[in-house]
């Protein structure tokens, strides 16, 4: 920055000199390094680092440069993350809540699990208990299917529908359980999680001093 040495003079001048109603005094550097006082900041200065001063040159505000666009997205994209950040802060603080809410102990936890996958299992039960009477009745069809065929007769449509159906019937049931153990495997992450989250957040609370 080239700044010479009879700035301050150049300063108590314009002092001096201005009126007693003057207005500002304005003091900024240009982008190569120059120091310029005025009493107005011209336009194409306006972007630039300037400072404020009274009649005896003593700074009274001090304004920043304008921000770049890249600047000002990037404060405008750091933004974005922040909420972001808080939002997934608060999620998980209400999470911790409910857990510490609902389950007193590990046994409350393990109880909770063993019961939801209890349902999964008896509704497994079910589904294969159904599964067997439709295979037994998709038996049935094809063996009432295949008395026509011995008899060189077609096979009424009717019958051939409901061999259709049936089987789309045990499809879906296939289908249902290996879903339903795949429900299974995720409940039991699911409790390994809230175990681990759950003894991370005791542990914090008994070394937590007391309020």
């Amino acid at each position: 920055m080239r700044v010479s040495v009879w700035v301050p003079l150049l300063v108590l001048g314009l002092a001096i000199a201005a009126p007693a109603s003057a207005g500002k005094l304005y003091k900024w550097v240009d982008e190569k390094g120059n120091v310029h006082f005025s009493d107005k900041v011209p336009p194409e200065a306006a972007k630039l680092a300037h400072k404020e001063m009274n009649q005896s040159g003593i700074t009274v505000k001090e304004v920043a440069r304008a921000k770049t666009q890249e600047e000002l997205a990037a404060e405008a994209a750091q933004k974005i993350k922040d909420e972001e950040a808080r939002k997934i802060a608060e999620a998980q603080a209400q999470a911790d809540r409910a857990l510490m809410l609902s389950y007193t102990t590990v046994d409350d936890l393990i109880r909770a699990r063993d019961q939801e996958l209890g349902v999964i299992d008896s509704n497994m039960d079910t589904a294969k208990l159904t599964m067997a009477s439709q295979e037994k009745n998709l038996s049935d069809l094809l063996a009432h299917a295949a008395d026509f065929e011995r008899s060189k007769k077609p096979v009424p449509q009717a019958v051939n529908d409901s061999i259709a159906h049936v089987r789309a019937q045990i499809e879906a049931q296939q289908k249902s359980l290996i879903e339903r153990e795949s429900t299974k495997e995720s409940v039991r992450k699911d409790y390994e999680a809230k175990q681990l989250r759950w003894h991370e957040l005791s542990a914090r609370n008994a070394n937590t001093p007391a309020q």
